[in-house]
């Protein structure tokens, strides 16, 4: 049974969250054959500020491209 925990910056919809997970628990059941109603999968939200890659922190990798999105529909 297995159990997936993945960290991750806040700012994911709901429904990007879904598609995730789904993908997530899609991969799994491809590479090892767990059964999907056995796949446990936990999202951890952080703040940006939380979350350093080589060092660096507070890169705001998700909430620059939702503030971009949003930029493009009111421009539209």
């Amino acid at each position: 049974m297995p159990y997936i925990q993945c960290d991750l910056e806040q700012g994911l919809s709901d429904d990007q969250k879904r598609e995730l997970v789904r993908r997530m628990a899609e991969a799994t059941n491809k590479a090892i054959g767990s059964a999907m109603a056995h796949i446990n999968i936990v999202l951890r939200e952080h703040p940006s500020v939380n979350l350093f890659e080589t060092g660096e922190g507070d890169r705001a990798l998700i909430s620059s491209k939702q503030a971009a999105s949003k930029h493009k529909a009111k421009v539209a």
